[in-house]
């Protein structure tokens, strides 16, 4: 139970594993000494963090707060008489009694208990506190990750966004902004010394075992037409050419879809965002 111990003094354990401590704990003194260990590094590490001064109005607020609710008074309720033990009859010989004689045997052993069972003790409150604090680092470190990874997404897509405004002065140039259900601008298609270059603004990442596929739409009734597979990484929001644009490409709209595999299929399958031709 040493190790229940530990964690009932980091407050880490379920309900019924905290009640199965606190009936323990008045009959063992090893976890009691567990406890107490463990509350005494965790006072020495909180010691360590600089104290912060509360505003001075902070009082007062309090207070004028506690004035203002309803204050009643408690209702003392009488504590209940212990229950009365029977008398422990007392042997006629002089020889202690099967209980006491437990009891001070378990008490000569705990004399002669060896001391490395309290440093074992205290091993494993500090192993204990460690590995409470470790997942508490990784916790950060896995958040600054994330940060670290939306901030690589956000300077991709603005330098992507910088470089589309400076291809539509180009003279000559035609594009089609691609807008998604929600209305917003997550893709273009430039046309341009016969290439076909698609700036992905706000596309999602795709998994490994799915691709985007851009297609060409004609003014007719013909079906769309696939012109090529791409790939979005987490912070891979920027300029890719996709396939090959003719002099003579008549379509008057784009549109990109999210298909499973690898390959372009027949038809578009999930499109996520479609856009007219504009020069």
């Amino acid at each position: 139970m040493t190790h229940q111990a530990v964690g009932w003094a980091l407050h880490a354990l379920e309900p019924d594993e905290e009640m199965a401590v606190l009936l323990h704990l008045p009959h063992c003194a090893a976890c009691r000494a567990a406890v107490a260990e463990a509350e005494e590094v965790l006072a020495a590490l909180g010691g360590v963090v600089p104290a912060a001064e509360p505003p001075t109005a902070l009082r007062d607020r309090l207070m004028a707060a506690a004035a203002a609710t309803e204050q009643r008074p408690p209702v003392l309720q009488a504590r209940p008489e212990p229950p009365r033990s029977a008398p422990v009859p007392v042997p006629a010989q002089g020889f202690p009694s099967d209980g006491r004689r437990h009891r001070l045997d378990e008490e000569d052993r705990a004399r002669r208990r060896p001391r490395s069972t309290w440093l074992d003790r205290r091993r494993l409150v500090a192993a204990s506190l460690v590995l409470v604090a470790a997942v508490s680092v990784g916790g950060l470190a896995i958040r600054a990750g994330q940060l670290e990874q939306q901030r690589d997404a956000e300077s991709a897509q603005a330098q992507g966004l910088s470089e589309l405004i400076s291809q539509l002065d180009q003279p000559g140039t035609r594009h089609a902004l691609l807008e998604s259900a929600d209305r917003s601008t997550v893709a273009a298609v430039l046309l341009a010394g016969g290439e076909r270059q698609v700036y992905t603004l706000g596309l999602a990442a795709n998994a490994h075992d799915r691709t985007y596929v851009l297609w060409g739409i004609r003014p007719d009734s013909t079906p769309p037409v696939p012109l090529g597979v791409f790939d979005v990484g987490t912070a891979d929001q920027g300029v890719r050419t996709v396939g090959s644009a003719a002099e003579t490409d008549d379509f008057a709209q784009y549109a990109i879809s999210l298909e499973p595999g690898r390959v372009a299929p027949v038809s578009p399958t999930e499109v996520v965002a479609s856009g007219q031709v504009e020069i």
